[in-house]
């Protein structure tokens, strides 16, 4: 693996739930749903769907495909201890616009432990599994 790309759609706030979705989850695909969108901005759209090599939903955590932190690091940041520690160069990056889930993906909460984000697992494994390298001689 060289470059592995995660999408993942963040928790809802309180005043986006109960609204339309603009965005659905089938598989690894992400499809805009069209009909969310005014009629101007339909006419904009090029492309509708976009493929990744993950797609994560964590907007509703009543439904059976939902993404928690825990389950979003096990996608993608348990890789990247392994990878570190076979000795190849890793890198984590997070994109997107002002408001889109960067920062509750990457660092998540302190407290409670279950709402930590990627970078706060990743630091803890690194931590453990040298830990464990450094016992075993």
């Amino acid at each position: 693996e060289t470059i592995w790309v995660g999408m993942r759609l963040r928790p809802l706030v309180e005043r986006e739930k109960g609204q339309p979705h603009c965005l659905r989850i089938e598989g690894t695909e992400v499809h805009v749903v069209e009909e969310a969108l005014d009629s101007e901005r339909r006419m904009e759209l090029h492309r509708a769907s976009f493929a990744f090599d993950v797609a994560m939903d964590s907007t509703d955590p009543s439904k059976p495909e939902y993404i928690s932190q825990e389950k979003c690091y096990e996608i993608m940041g348990g890789r990247m201890v392994q990878h570190m520690l076979q000795g190849f160069n890793t890198c984590l990056f997070c994109y997107g616009q002002t408001g889109t889930g960067k920062t509750t993906t990457i660092m998540g909460s302190a407290q409670p432990r279950r709402e930590r984000g990627l970078l706060m697992r990743l630091v803890d494994d690194v931590f453990v599994e040298a830990g464990k390298q450094q016992d075993a001689g």
